[in-house]
This record gives structure tokens, sequence and C-alpha cells, in this order.
């Protein structure tokens, strides 16, 4: 009788765990889950909104911003890439919920053609319905009051390997070849764990621009380094009561910015401000 019981409970249980060949999953993917996290409707509403969705026949915004994640997760470099492993794939990716999979025109004609506006705003709708679950207040609540009101602002550059795209900046001091590529600009709170405005520019381009002293109010508190320095705006930040801190230029800049400011106010030689 126990042998019996014993048979029939590792019959059970192997027949249970023995995986069919069926495309159909009994679960949730792990991406599935993420797109479950996106509105349809509302991001599609945002693509029409900015004009999106115009001659479009089936590659709409959705499925676009679908793919992409996709390309992201599984770390893709290039079109030809994207496209080649969703088709060999297309049987395992029922849960995208996609019409047909995108051709690499397909894919390189949508990210011509579509605003990139669009993604921003999807960013800042995630951002508002989701940030709250990602601070770090939702863990422990002796979070420090100040650390709320902290923003760090930043950049990094992301190189690339040619310099026809985007204008180069530097020039690397032992080789001496152009530093060109991509910088990233990000505006993130110290108690959250994402960015709350990100911006992707030529790596030439000054990083004091996404120091906005107007998206500021009373008792903020902001961190940056000396790329950000601009005494216009410190001046603005101090009227409104913005507590800011940043590093001090080095000697000759700050002697340089010292002779400029002389200049401005009518100095004319070196020995009236030596």
């Amino acid at each position: 009788m126990d042998s019996a019981l014993y048979g029939y409970f590792v019959s059970y249980h192997t027949n249970n765990i023995t995986m069919g060949k069926s495309t159909h999953f009994s679960g949730q993917p792990l991406y599935s889950q993420v797109i479950n996290l996106l509105d349809r409707s509302k991001i599609l509403q945002i693509s029409q909104q900015h004009d999106g969705e115009r001659y479009v026949k089936s590659f709409n915004c959705w499925s676009h911003l679908v793919v992409m994640l996709y390309a992201v997760i599984m770390r893709f470099d290039s079109l030809r890439e994207i496209s080649t492993s969703m088709l060999a794939e297309a049987r395992k990716l029922v849960h995208l919920r996609l019409v047909t999979m995108p051709r690499r025109s397909t894919l390189a004609d949508a990210n011509k053609r579509r605003p990139e506006a669009i993604f921003e705003e999807i960013y800042r709708s995630l951002y508002t319905t989701y940030h709250s679950r990602l601070c770090s207040d939702s863990r422990s609540r002796k979070t420090p009051k100040w650390m709320k009101r902290l923003q760090i602002i930043d950049s990094t550059t992301i190189s690339l390997f040619s310099n026809l795209i985007f204008k180069g900046v530097g020039r690397h001091p032992k080789i001496g070849k152009k530093k060109g590529g991509i910088k990233v600009h990000t505006v993130i709170h110290a108690n959250e764990g994402i960015p709350s405005d990100i911006k992707f520019t030529s790596a030439a381009t000054n990083d004091s621009f996404m120091l906005r002293p107007g998206r500021l109010s009373k008792g903020d508190i902001v961190a940056m380094d000396r790329a950000y320095i601009n005494y216009e705006k410190f001046e603005e930040l101090t009227q409104r009561g913005v507590i800011y801190v940043t590093k001090l230029l080095q000697k000759s800049e700050m002697r340089k910015e010292i002779v400029i400011e002389l200049s401005y106010k009518g100095f004319s030689r070196a020995s009236d401000y030596s």
C-alpha cells in the first residue's frame, strides 16, 4: 500500500513539473510584467498629440516602445540584431502582444520619423505615476528631511566610435583624438532611485543649461560640480531662496573670471586691480 501511494505521488509530481511543448507561458515572464505597468491607450494618446501616428499602418507608438525596451533589456547594439532576434523568437514573444515582428527598415523609419518628444512625455508620465514607489521613504522612515529636498545634477559622456554624427569636444591628453559622443544630462532626487529629468545632447554641449532656477522652489537644495557654475543663475537661485552646493573654480579659472568681471566694470590695466 505504501509503495503504491509512493509511486502515485512520484508519478503525479513528475507530470506536474514536466514542461510541455506549448508556446504559451503558464506564468508571466518578467518583461511581460514590466509591460503591464504601461498604459497602452495613454501612450497612443500622447503619440497622437505629437503627430506620431501620422501615415502609420501597423507599427504604432506602442509597438515601437515595446520593441525598443526589448532591445535595451537584451543589450542589442544595432537594428539588425533587434529584427533578427525578434523574427527568430517570434513564437516565444507572444506575451509582447505585437501584431507583426518589425523589419529593420520599419524600425529605422520609426526612429527617424517619430518625434522624441513622445518618449520624453511618456517617461515623465511614468515618473509621475511610479516615482513614489521607488522612493527610499517606502523602505525606511529614517530618511532626513533635507535629503528629500536635495537634487543632484550631473552628466556623463557616452563615447561613439565615429565623430561624424556629433561634434567632438576636447582632445585626449595622450593620443590627441577628439572625444566624440553623446552627453546624458540627469537630475535626480537624493531619496529616489531614478532621474526626474533626462536630456541627451552632443558631447560638445555645455552642462550649465540643465541648471534651471525657474523649476526650483524656496528651500530646495541643489548639488553640482564646477561645470554648472553660472553667476547669473546663482544670483537667481539666491533670490529664490534655493541652497546650492558646488566646487570652487581652479586658480587659473578664478583669475580669468575676476579679470573679466573687473574689465566689465571699467578697469583697463592690470595695475588697476593687481
